[in-house]
């Protein structure tokens, strides 16, 4: 911030005495220069700013007004305030001056002190104003750092990202693979998958703190995630000799239990994976630490993590504030100030106790939930090859992406003779081979040179409403680093039909192709899918496992039979209003009565039900109208041919 003394004054006076008055008074603590009449002010502010303006108003050529009127005009002196100085003391005459812009009236004769005062003050606010707009201007730059950074990460970070986890996926297909090759790229897809979380993890971390992170929880079993956990950090437990026990609810979890939160999974990892390894630090060595799971409540899942070290005094009443850390060499402090972040945004809580004779444990408390199969589980489940639809039909795909290596892996994703597939490496090309070449499906990256990939799509979109094609309909791809719901939304409100986040699955493109070429050619492709659907026992819709069961068989607990009549007719009236709601496009609705409809089915045991449900609630979300009829016509299908059979549960 500039001193005072530092500042500038122009003095605009008529009168040569008044202004050998004013340039006494003020001449020795700022830089002080004089016009003699408004043109000349106008002239010289022109050439030199000034910091502030006393302003005469009566003058001879254009009164003080008139300076003033055009200073506020022009964006370059807009700024500079302005002190009238006049013999002129009607309260009109001030009103006048200060609805021009003046910032304040000195009247004459002038008092010394009061014009010493009145000028320090405007210039003191000035600066200060300067300096907050300095502020303001390095705010906005670190804001566009930030938003720079998170395209680098969400883009030209990943895209290398993609290739690391995407070709090892591929060449484990080779069957002459030694088994220590298989090791060695499963190890590689791993660390790509943890690169991955990282970079996610510390542009969320931003999100969760200014409480703008869009949390989409699933309920997930927390068991199978601190399997990995506890694999992933074998070798540090191995060099301390610690022991690890898991409990749930007091006694030892068996391998195929499982513990349901509601939550993310990568968000679970990130959090459970910080508090254990530092559980394996504080820890003695040759000591035992124990991760607690269980129900504290109907509405409560409690992990609490016990190690017998002890926090330090100093840190325990701010353990889980920023940057706090003690003794720890190369510590941040964000270690367990990220964790709270973490445990809040998933809508629980986390707490600490520690002493001396019992050591310390964290306790994180989660929302529990009933465990279902989403699609990041069921990848394996879905067709990894065009093996399961040998009679797919005869289709043209362009495939866009300016990295060579993501256009050879979506390439061999769809390796199948009946797809001939042509590459763009930017937008532009894109568009040029829409204009020669007739396709059905194109896959659009978001960020490319020269033309992007939403850009591309307009221009496409549009090109089609030109010149359109009877019975041809387009699909539209989107690829892109980002996964929030906003870019989404506006990949499908500009034309895309489906979109995907990168690294993408082979599964997840063959279940776009699936999904958009088999009702045209389903007596081609009906074959193939059931194959697919009884191998894996089950189709999927909108990334959830349908149990192919006709009819649909389920036990219920004959406490309940005097019960399921009138709640499976209450769950049908509920259901026949899907399609109006869907007519409407209702799609905030349709979600919503697809998760009371999964909770009432879970609730009294029909899984395939609620399955069914949250498949209409995640299509819903996505506002896939085929995927919510598909889905509701299962459901309505179910109900009509249900077979219910009640059992006694044993005590």
């Amino acid at each position: 911030m500039r001193e005072l003394s530092e500042c500038s004054i122009l003095v605009v006076d008529d009168t040569e005495a008044n202004i050998d008055v004013l340039v006494e008074i003020l001449g020795d603590m700022y830089d002080v220069c004089v016009a003699m009449n408004g043109y000349s002010a106008l002239e010289e502010v022109q050439t030199n700013l000034p910091d502030l303006i006393l302003l005469d108003i009566m003058m001879p050529g254009i009164d003080g007004y008139e300076v003033c009127r055009r200073l506020k005009s022009d964006v370059k002196t807009r700024h500079i305030p302005v002190i009238f100085i006049t013999a002129l003391g009607e309260v009109k005459d001030e009103t006048l001056g200060l609805e021009l812009g003046a910032v304040d009236y000195i009247t004459k004769p002038i008092s010394p002190p009061i014009v010493k005062a009145r000028v320090k003050n405007h210039l003191a606010l000035k600066l200060a104003l300067e300096d907050l707009e300095q502020q303001n201007q390095i705010l906005q730059e670190n804001v566009r750092l930030r938003e720079e950074m998170e395209r680098i990460g969400r883009h030209d970070l990943k895209t290398p990202i993609t290739s690391i986890i995407s070709f090892p996926k591929i060449l484990l297909q080779d069957t002459r693979l030694e088994p220590d090759h298989i090791e060695m790229l499963k190890a590689i897809e791993k660390s790509g998958y943890t690169i991955l979380n990282m970079i996610n993890l510390s542009l969320d971390l931003f999100k969760m703190e200014k409480k703008t992170y869009q949390l989409q929880p699933v309920g997930l079993d927390l068991l199978g995630v601190i399997h990995k956990i506890i694999l992933d950090l074998h070798s540090m437990l191995e060099v301390k000799g610690i022991q690890l026990n898991l409990l749930l609810n007091d006694r030892l979890v068996d391998d195929q239990e499982t513990f349901g939160v509601w939550g993310e999974e990568l968000l679970c990892y990130s959090l459970f994976a910080n508090l254990i390894k530092n559980a394996v630090e504080a820890s003695p060595n040759k000591e035992t630490i124990t991760i607690f799971l269980y129900r504290e409540e109907i509405d409560t899942a409690g992990i609490s993590i016990h190690n017998q070290g002890t926090v330090p005094a100093n840190i325990r009443d701010n353990f889980f504030e920023k940057y706090s850390t003690s003794g720890k060499k190369g510590g941040t402090g964000l270690g367990t100030y990220s964790a709270k972040l973490m445990a809040e945004t998933l809508g629980g809580t986390i707490s600490m106790t520690t002493s001396e004779t019992s050591g310390t444990a964290i306790t994180v408390k989660l929302k529990p939930a009933e465990i279902h199969i989403h699609s990041s589980e069921n990848r394996s489940q879905l067709p990894d090859s065009a093996a399961y639809v040998d009679q797919f039909p005869f289709l043209k795909v362009l495939v866009v992406d300016d990295d060579e290596y993501n256009r050879i892996i979506l390439s061999r994703y769809m390796k199948h003779p009946n797809l001939t597939i042509e590459f763009a490496e930017n937008g532009q090309m894109a568009i040029d081979k829409f204009s020669t070449g007739m396709f059905d499906i194109i896959f659009l990256d978001m960020e490319m040179p020269i033309v992007s990939g939403m850009d591309a799509a307009r221009h496409i979109r549009q090109q089609e409403k030109l010149n359109p094609i009877p019975e041809k309909k387009l699909i539209l791809v989107a690829l892109s680093g980002h996964d929030d719901s906003d870019t989404c939304q506006n990949c499908l409100n500009i034309g895309f039909n489906a979109y995907l986040t990168k690294p993408v699955h082979s599964a997840q493109i063959w279940q776009i192709l699936l999904k958009y070429f088999t009702d045209e050619t389903i007596d081609k492709t009906n074959d193939a899918i059931h194959r697919f659907s009884e191998k894996n026992c089950g189709q999927v819709e909108g990334g959830r496992r349908i149990l192919n069961t006709s009819p649909y068989q389920v036990e219920v607990d004959a406490d309940l039979e005097d019960l399921i009549p009138a709640f499976l007719n209450d769950k049908r009236v509920e259901i026949g209003k899907l399609p109006e709601l869907l007519a409407k496009k209702d799609f905030n609705s349709v979600q919503k009565l697809g998760h009371k409809l999964k909770g009432g089915f879970n609730m009294y045991g029909f899984d395939h039900l609620g399955e069914l449900s949250a498949a209409i609630e995640d299509a819903a979300k996505a506002k896939e109208i085929n995927v919510i009829k598909n889905n509701m016509d299962m459901l309505d299908s179910c109900l009509k041919d249900i077979q219910i059979k009640y059992v006694q549960e044993e005590d």
